[in-house]
This record gives structure tokens, C-alpha cells and sequence, in this order.
């Protein structure tokens, strides 16, 4: 090789590792610049930007669990919720991590789309070729997702706000105490719906009701504090630690709160779509639209059908869930004990060659009783109108539920036709049912005698003649359908004089009916001590409809 060509090969080299070093160099300016124009007017961490994460960061977790239980069945949607998600986290991390002024308006940003996402899903649908998919609406709880997103983007954009170069005025103050006024909202929207929380604390107890509502924020003050014990850098970083915990103690509260409800909405919340198929193959359980609620959403109804070895058409019966008119869905499985009994009900049923649904309805505050009943008897008129696609004998339908959904079972049973009840949907199908299993439902809502003193508040302001009227006890007639009636005798919520009159009244038209008044049972299927078991009473109500309905 001669020199000159070493002396290139050389020059060649050292030009190379020049640009080499040029790109470095170009490429950690340019981080450097990104970082510093990042990180450049960062602001003071602060209450209102606590707030504004802690909402924000609900939001996200709701997301999440719509992510892994209710994606939209459309792959586009489904990718976008995804994505949407993703970025929320990270915005919302990035923003308590690097409280940067430039952060803020992104985070309100997205924020923001979340809740315009939300409000197109749920009032209008999202598209998906020639389908529109939305989102069921039909619980108070439905609406914390927005309520959450509004908050967040609103105190981060004020938050943002206050680093702008205002002078003294009406914008200043708006930006100042807009914060304040979306809190004082948000604390009159919670007083309006506390009937809501005061059912749900009942019902869970004093304990369950404390950890429901208030396991989160002092499971943080618990984690917080250990660590400022065992970690002393912590400690001394965090000198302000228990002042800051004091100013987040009312939005641990409230996003608690909020956190609770919006998870179990986002894990039962169907996305429906008026183009889908109305069948289910032989063995499988699908999610149908059945009606639209009088708001306009869309109303979920899951049909489980036996095998194909089952003979068609076939006998159907449908779950109605309880819940004080106030929460509950048609999901079974729901955690408790009651849940794996009516699961395990669901698949005697089925064995038995029933077809077996599940229905979701309207629930108060955002809907009234009254709907609630609508709802039913759409349900029964679409399964009618469909019952060749879906192999239903029109002849033999029933219905079975627990407290408010035995109360909707009641009416359905008493009351076959009716202009109040009979609205929406498929009006030339019939309503009525055939068969009713009611179990703890109130029958007569103008007597409250036995229940707690707040219960009476479930009805409203109407007076005992109005309640009278929308009492299944009043509308017995001769050709009701048969009824086996389920009762706790130490039911604290409704008291057995409910079942017994209802009892004696449909014996006085003739109509058959079984009582059966369960020794030590509460509010609920499953009791310990109870006689008979809830496993008895399981089997009781499949005997009942196999010999009303036959299987």
C-alpha cells in the first residue's frame, strides 16, 4: 500500500470521526435545548396542582379498567382508547414529576379531550365504518369519568392560567377563585345525590362503608408516613409533608369516593350498537341492545343460551338486579356471596335448557321508578319481537330478581298491559310475563312500617294514593301469572309484611303462589344461619319455573 493512500485512508478516518463527533454533539444540543425549553419556567408544587393530578389520575385508572374489562368491540376504537390512555398516564406522571409551566396546558389539553371524547361517545356514538358504537348510560356512577376529566382540565388550565403576566382584575380573579367555585360545585352535586351514598353505606355497614369511602386516602397517610420514618433523605425532603396531606385530605376524600364508583361503571359498562346481529350461537353469552332508555341510551341485556342439544324454541328467563333503584347491573358475578349463588342459578337453568338473560335498566337519580319498569317491559316485547332469531318460545317467558328487582317482577306479573308502563319500543308485542320468582321486593310502597326511617325517601314527595297506584299489591287480578315469593324474616330493609299481604292477596284471586319465608334471613340470598339454605332456594327456583315454564 503506498503512502498516499495510507495518508487517505488516514484523512478519511479522522473526517469520520469528526462527523461523528459533529452528530453527538448536534444531538445533545438539541436534547439539552428540549430539556431546558421543558423544564423552563417551572412552577412551585401546590395544592391546586394536587388536585388537578389526583382527578386526573382517577381518570386515568378508569381508562385502565375500561381497557381490560369493556373494550368497544371495534379494533379502531379499541386502539384508540388504548393510546389515549397511555398518553393520559404519562401526562399526568410527567406533570406532578416536572411541574413545568409549559406541561400544564397539555395536560389540561387532554384532559379536555377526554371529557369531549366522552360526551360525543355517550350522546351521539363513535364511528366505526357504517356502525356507531355508545356506551351504556344508565347510573349516577356513569358520570364520574366526565365529572373527573372536567375537573382536572379545569385546574389545569387555571393552575396555568396563574403564571400568566395579569394585572390586578376581573381575569385575575376569575383564574384565582375558579378553582374554588369548581370545588364548591362539586361538593353541592355531591350533597344533591347523598341519598345514593347513605344507601350504599347502609348497605355496606359501618366498616364496609369506611373502607369504601376513606381505605384510600389513609392507606396513603399510613405509606407516607412509614416511609418518612424508615427513609431518612425522604424526611428531610419533605418538611412540609403533613401540611400538604392536610390541603389533599378533602380531594383523597372525594376521588375516593368518585374512584370506587367509577371503576365498577367502567368494568360493566357495554359498549352497544344497533347493527349487531341480534343472535347468539348455542353455548355462549352475548351483550344485545334491547331498548333505549328515555334519555336515549342505549339499554344492555346479556342472553345465555343452553346447548345446541337443548330443544327449540325454548323457555326463557331473565335476571332483573336489585339495588334500591339507586346502583346494581345485570352483571352476576359481582364479588359477593349473593352473586355466586345467581350464577350458580343461572347455570342450573341453563342445564335445564332454559335461555337465561340479564338485564340493565335506568337507575335514579338520572332515570325514575317509573322508567325502571318501562325498561322490563321493553325487554320482554324485544325478546318477543326476536324470538325466532333467538329461539325463544313467546309463550313462556319469566322473570326473577332480588328487592327492587323483584318489585319490577311484581309489576311486570300485575300489571300486563298498561298505557303508563307499556312506551318505547316494539309495541305490538305483548308485555306480560308467565311466570315470577319475587324475592324480598316491596309490594306496597305506601307502607314503610319495619324498614328504616330513610327508606320512605326512595319514593319521593308522591302521596300514598300515587304510591298506591304504582304498588303491585293493588293490581292483583284473576290471571296473573304463578309466583313463588322469597322472604328473610329478619329482613332490616324490607319487612315481610310485603310478601305476606302479597301472599294472601294473589291466594284471594286465585292465583298460584308459593311463600316461602326463610328462618334468619337478612336482605340478601345468602345468610349463614339461614333455613332454608341459599342453595336450597336456588333449587327451588329452578323446580318453579321448570313446572310453570317447562324445560
Amino acid at each position: 500500500m503506498s503512502m498516499e493512500t495510507k495518508r487517505w485512508g488516514k484523512k478519511v478516518a479522522e473526517d469520520s470521526e469528526t462527523q461523528a463527533n459533529l452528530s453527538g454533539h448536534q444531538q445533545r444540543t438539541f436534547w439539552s435545548a428540549f430539556w431546558s425549553a421543558l423544564t423552563a419556567q417551572r412552577i412551585k408544587r401546590g395544592a391546586l396542582l394536587y388536585w388537578a393530578t389526583l382527578f386526573s389520575l382517577i381518570a386515568t385508572v378508569m381508562h385502565g379498567v375500561a381497557v381490560l374489562h369493556q373494550l368497544p368491540p371495534s379494533v379502531l376504537l379499541a386502539v384508540l382508547l388504548i393510546a389515549f390512555t397511555v398518553i393520559q398516564a404519562i401526562a399526568t406522571v410527567a406533570v406532578v414529576l416536572l411541574p413545568a409551566r409549559r406541561l400544564l396546558p397539555a395536560a389540561g389539553i387532554i384532559s379536555a379531550a377526554g371529557l369531549l371524547a366522552w360526551l360525543v361517545a355517550h350522546l351521539f356514538g363513535l364511528p366505526d365504518g357504517f356502525s356507531l358504537w355508545q356506551p351504556e348510560t344508565a347510573t349516577l356512577p356513569d358520570l364520574y369519568l366526565p365529572v373527573a376529566e372536567g375537573i382536572s382540565a379545569v385546574f389545569f388550565f387555571c393552575l396555568w392560567g396563574r403564571t400568566w403576566p395579569l394585572e390586578r382584575g376581573v381575569r385575575r380573579v376569575i383564574v384565582k377563585f375558579l378553582p374554588l367555585l369548581v370545588a364548591l360545585g362539586l361538593l353541592a352535586w355531591v350533597a344533591l345525590h347523598s341519598l345514593s351514598l347513605v344507601v350504599i353505606a347502609l348497605d355496606a355497614g359501618p366498616v364496609g362503608s369506611l373502607e369504601n369511602f376513606f381505605l384510600l386516602p389513609v392507606g396513603i397517610l399510613v405509606v407516607l408516613l412509614l416511609l418518612r420514618l424508615l427513609v431518612k433523605p425522604l424526611r428531610a425532603r419533605t418538611q412540609g409533608a403533613g401540611r400538604t396531606f392536610l390541603i389533599l385530605l378533602p380531594a383523597l376524600f372525594v376521588t375516593s369516593l368518585l374512584l370506587g364508583g367509577g371503576i365498577v361503571s367502567a368494568s360493566d359498562t357495554p359498549w352497544l350498537s344497533p347493527s349487531t346481529p341480534i343472535s347468539v350461537p348455542a353455548g355462549q353469552t352475548a351483550t344485545l341492545t334491547y331498548c333505549d332508555s328515555s334519555n336515549g341510551s342505549p339499554l344492555a341485556i346479556d342472553i345465555s343460551e343452553p346447548s345446541a342439544q337443548a330443544a327449540r324454541p325454548a323457555p326463557m328467563v331473565i335476571y332483573i338486579h336489585g339495588g334500591e333503584t339507586l346502583q346494581g347491573s345485570r352483571v352476576v358475578l359481582d364479588g359477593s356471596e349473593d352473586g355466586v349463588y345467581f350464577d350458580q342459578l343461572r347455570l342450573d337453568l341453563l342445564q335445564r335448557g332454559f335461555i337465561v338473560g340479564a338485564i340493565d335498566y335506568g337507575l335514579v337519580p338520572l332515570y325514575n321508578q317509573r322508567s325502571e319498569v318501562q325498561s322490563a317491559k321493553c325487554a320482554i316485547r324485544f325478546l318477543r319481537a326476536h324470538a325466532s332469531a333467538l329461539g325463544i318460545d313467546p309463550q313462556r317467558i319469566g322473570v326473577y330478581g332480588p328487592s327492587q328487582g323483584g318489585y319490577i317482577g311484581d309489576m311486570l306479573g300485575t300489571l300486563p298491559t298498561d298505557a303508563r308502563y307499556d312506551t318505547g319500543q316494539y309495541l305490538d308485542q305483548p308485555s306480560s310475563v308467565q311466570a315470577v320468582v319475587d324475592m324480598w321486593g316491596p309490594t306496597d310502597l305506601s307502607n314503610w312500617s319495619g324498614s328504616p326511617g330513610w327508606a320512605p325517601l326512595l319514593t319521593g314527595n308522591a302521596t300514598a294514593a300515587q304510591l298506591r297506584s304504582v304498588s303491585p299489591l293493588y293490581h292483583v287480578a284473576h290471571g296473573d301469572p304463578p309466583f313463588l315469593i322469597i322472604h328473610g324474616t329478619d329482613d332490616w330493609f324490607i319487612a315481610p309484611h310485603h310478601s305476606q299481604d302479597f301472599a294472601k292477596r294473589l291466594q284471594a284471586a286465585g292465583i298460584p303462589v308459593t311463600l316461602v319465608m326463610v328462618q334468619h334471613g337478612t336482605h340478601g340470598l345468602y345468610q349463614p344461619t339461614e333455613q332454608p339454605s341459599a342453595g336450597t332456594l336456588v333449587q327451588m327456583i329452578v323446580d318453579f319455573f321448570s313446572r310453570t315454564l317447562g324445560a
